[in-house]
């Protein structure tokens, strides 16, 4: 081997959940290499929905913005069953006051990659094209991976790995990591087409059939849409199936005139649903699809490989700077394993329930179901509920071992929680641009800010640099139960980590002795 490179983080696979890593650790400074067998990043659309809580993501790394001006909004979900509307869901005005990005954003992986990418370059950092992994010759003591680009092998040692490969992932398969699950017995299909119907273009419309389950998804682009589904039985054992022969199929399972103007691109695959035990071994994590792979149920995949290396990377961070022990890695399997598990369920059911060709089941999902969603999702109590559900909002790390509370105030948000959202903040910030610092933040909610005793005390009682919110004790704050002054403690991924009525040095001690840099 002619070379050897070093780094801080070796990153295998650079598809959005790689290239979020590497723009996270470089926000905290740290070295990376990041490598990948594609001569660049994925031409192909494959998965489309952005979440609101990854394009808070975004925000905290001043990409917003550009991904709002190439995404399309989605502003509404539509149930369809035999060309009748049977459910509407306004998703831009049930999302109004939960997050500044109250709506989903069709936001393709290609164009993820792309502006990740390209700020990874506008930083001076580079992704290792047409470099492929071939194995780990040791991963417990450090890193040394043996990687290939062309003819020539060379060496990286790093700390740490991350294996965001993907499915079949290399790096899982030569580590042993348990990965059950199975396949779907359906063949699913997608395909980028340019269509003419009289529906509005801006909404996400899901259609199942008795034969088969069909989802249109607008895209960027006059009359633009993704429409995927699965292929009716018929279909199973033929090969090389042509979006011609299901175009007819399509049609009746919407039961709208439709017209497809165009088709920009097809594919035909099988389905699979498996999960990992556990997140890591010795230095490697896995993130992303190397770790869990479901049905498109929902539009979540891409998004949770992007909540994975968000909450791995400031954990990684910390531990290379000194500032955290080498446990709080361990949080990451605690925190992203539950999530992966229901995932996993959750999809796995919603998909099952609407493609089945159970006789029973259908008969259920046309005559009941169907009708049900339709009125639940009316509820305005319910909207709240939906919009976190599809927007990876609700999720909480409450209860897990960085999730600490000693306030006794009767709060609505808890330790583990996301930051709240204060829609109208009464500054010309917006609310969550005052952290996106790669730090800890403490919010200080009072009618008058830290004296300057308090202010010292803060400045020495972390072993990491802490960025100091002052907030006035609003109405907003009020109603999630705010009723005295409040020190909120929030991670570099915008999550709850203590909360505390007075500013307690011997509490922050005890908090901060499990897992970090403390003397």
């Amino acid at each position: 081997m002619s070379k050897t490179l070093n780094t801080e983080v070796l990153i295998v696979g650079a598809g959005p959940t790689g290239l979020m890593a590497a723009n996270q650790l470089m926000r905290f400074g740290i070295d990376f290499i990041i490598i990948d067998s594609k001569s660049g990043p994925t031409k192909e659309s494959r998965a489309l929905a952005v979440s609101a809580r990854s394009l808070e993501i975004y925000q905290q790394l001043g990409l917003a913005e550009q991904a709002l001006e190439n995404g399309a909004r989605v502003n509404s979900l539509n149930v369809y069953s035999d060309g009748k509307k049977k459910a509407d869901v306004k998703i831009g005005e049930i999302g109004k006051g939960l997050s500044e990005f109250h709506y989903m954003l069709v936001f393709e992986q290609s164009k993820n990659e792309e502006l990740l990418y390209k700020n990874l370059k506008d930083n001076g950092r580079e992704v290792h094209w047409q470099t492929e992994y071939i194995e780990l010759l040791e991963y417990e003591n450090n890193i040394n991976a043996v990687v290939k680009n062309g003819n020539e092998s060379f060496n990286i040692t790093a700390q740490y790995l991350i294996a965001c490969d993907g499915a079949r992932s290399p790096v899982r398969h030569q580590l042993n990591f348990s990965f059950k699950g199975g396949t779907y017995a359906s063949k699913f299909f997608v395909a980028d087409t340019r269509l003419d119907w009289k529906l509005e273009y801006d909404k996400l419309i899901i259609s199942p059939g008795d034969k088969n389950f069909c989802a249109f998804l607008p895209m960027k682009g006059e009359k633009c849409y993704r429409v995927v589904g699965t292929l009716p039985r018929e279909f199973s054992q033929k090969e090389d199936i042509t979006f011609q022969e299901i175009e007819k199929v399509i049609i009746q399972t919407l039961g709208v005139d439709l017209r497809f103007e165009e088709v920009n691109w097809f594919s035909v695959y099988k389905l699979h649903h498996r999960g990992v035990d556990h997140f890591s071994s010795g230095r490697v994590f896995l993130a992303g699809d190397s770790a869990h792979v479901h049905s498109p149920a929902g539009g979540q995949g891409m998004n949770t490989g992007l909540q994975d290396a968000y909450n791995l990377t400031w954990k990684l961070a910390f531990v290379l700077r000194n500032y955290a022990n080498k446990s709080i890695l361990d949080t990451y399997n605690e925190e992203r394993l539950p999530f992966a598990r229901w995932l996993l369920r959750f999809t796995d059911r919603a998909f099952n329930f609407m493609t089945s060709d159970n006789w029973f089941i259908k008969r259920f999902r046309k005559v009941i179901a169907l009708n049900f969603i339709g009125m639940v999702t009316g509820l305005t109590r319910m909207q709240p509920r939906i919009f976190k559900t599809i927007s990876q909002l609700w999720y909480s790390y409450n209860g897990r071992s960085l999730s600490v509370s000693a306030s006794r105030q009767k709060l609505k948000f808890k330790a583990g929680d996301r930051l709240p959202y204060i829609d109208a903040f009464g500054t010309t910030d917006k609310f969550y641009e005052l952290f996106k610092a790669a730090s800890f933040h403490l919010l200080h909610l009072s009618n008058a800010p830290l004296d300057s005793q308090t202010l010292e005390k803060v400045k020495t009682a972390f072993p990491f640099p802490v960025k100091v919110v002052e907030a006035e004790l609003s109405a907003a704050w009020q109603r999630l139960g705010v009723r005295g002054s409040l020190y909120v403690l929030v991670r570099p991924d915008n999550y709850i980590a203590l909360i505390l009525d007075t500013f307690d040095e011997k509490e922050v001690k005890r908090y901060l002795q499990s897992y970090f840099s403390v003397t």
